[in-house]
């Protein structure tokens, strides 16, 4: 099977030669193959040829592509800084002010900031290696998105204080990422991805996850599916223990399993209604581990979860400085598990 055909039929619920083998994985690469974060976030090509290049070294099944948090609202008009080597950095809350929402409603995120660097990084390279490689393109969800017009501690108070218009701020959010998925789909990606790090259990509670977040993305989801995504993944950070059931109602196809997570107790819960994707340590498995601490985790992880619709990979974004050697010895271990 090739990597493409490995994932899909994962998702699928089909059965698989192997466990596909997709990490969470994107800026940590540019270091590997020498260039700064500064040049990957403002050239497509540079992106493109990162990740190219890292499916042919490692033999990924699949690849992920992001812009990073502050993508969407920076194509709003937010201020940005680039450092030399470091990811883009929110200078400005669009919504500070609640009172400024409508004035942003007039713009055009898929024209701004780097988000059409961005399609043409993907498209790059869906072109170059999508024939046999599971192409993912990242987005942020609506919940990120608004933490991010707004200020993350803010929103907190707000969804307490001001659920209405906070409830406001997230409509207009799904509208962001409605409008950005269309030219997205037409890169050729295989799936995108919804990060949505602010919807953590460790972050709000799960009965306001319930009370305005999780119909936006069920109804956001519904409406991607009718797009044309044949795939969507969502990512949540942290123990989702409590949200499983809510998570598996948004009708996506897979989300991902962050490593505070027992693979085993949340693959049985599951129980293959959705595929899964996880779950190693960034840290301390990829960026502060052995070659012979990975293979024992990815080992025990296949065991864990072995029978059941999964794709290895890391629990959250694996950071830059994780060496090479660690990446090839995860690689090497699915490959060879039984």
């Amino acid at each position: 099977m090739t990597g493409l055909e490995r994932i899909q039929s994962v998702l699928a619920g089909h059965p698989t030669d192997r466990l596909p083998v997709l990490p969470m994985l994107h800026t940590g690469l540019a270091g590997i193959f020498g260039v700064p974060l500064g040049q990957f976030f403002t050239s497509a090509e540079a992106m493109a040829n990162v990740m190219i290049a890292a499916q042919r070294r490692f033999g990924f099944d699949g690849v992920q592509l992001t812009l990073g948090v502050v993508g969407e609202v920076e194509a709003l008009g937010a201020k940005t800084e680039q450092p030399e080597d470091g990811a883009p950095i929110l200078r400005e809350n669009l919504l500070a002010d609640l009172g400024r929402l409508d004035g942003l409603r007039g713009r055009d995120p898929t024209r701004g900031g780097r988000m059409p660097l961005f399609f043409g990084a993907v498209s790059r390279v869906v072109e170059t290696v999508g024939r046999d490689t599971f192409v993912l393109a990242t987005m942020r969800g609506p919940m990120l998105i608004a933490s991010q017009l707004r200020k993350p501690e803010t929103i907190l108070v707000d969804m307490l204080e001001s659920p209405d218009e906070v409830a406001r701020m997230l409509d207009f959010s799904v509208e962001v990422v409605l409008r950005v998925a269309r030219p997205l789909l037409s890169t050729g990606a295989h799936g995108i991805l919804l990060g949505e790090a602010t919807c953590s259990p460790s972050f709000i509670s799960p009965a306001l996850y319930r009370q305005l977040i999780l119909s936006r993305h069920q109804r956001l989801v519904a409406q991607l599916k009718a797009m044309g995504w044949t795939c969507v993944g969502l990512h949540v950070c942290g123990n989702i223990t409590a949200i499983l059931d809510d998570l598996i109602s948004t009708g996506v196809d897979f989300f991902d399993v962050d490593y505070q997570v027992d693979a085993a107790q949340v693959a049985r819960h599951v129980a293959n209604r959705v595929a899964l994707r996880g779950n190693l340590d960034p840290s301390a498995d990829f960026r502060f581990g052995s070659p012979e601490k990975i293979k024992a985790s990815t080992r025990a992880l296949c065991r864990a979860v072995a029978g059941t619709r999964w794709i290895a990979g890391s629990g959250c974004d694996i950071p830059a400085g994780t060496p090479a050697e660690n990446l090839a010895a995860f690689v090497q271990t699915v490959r060879e598990a039984e």
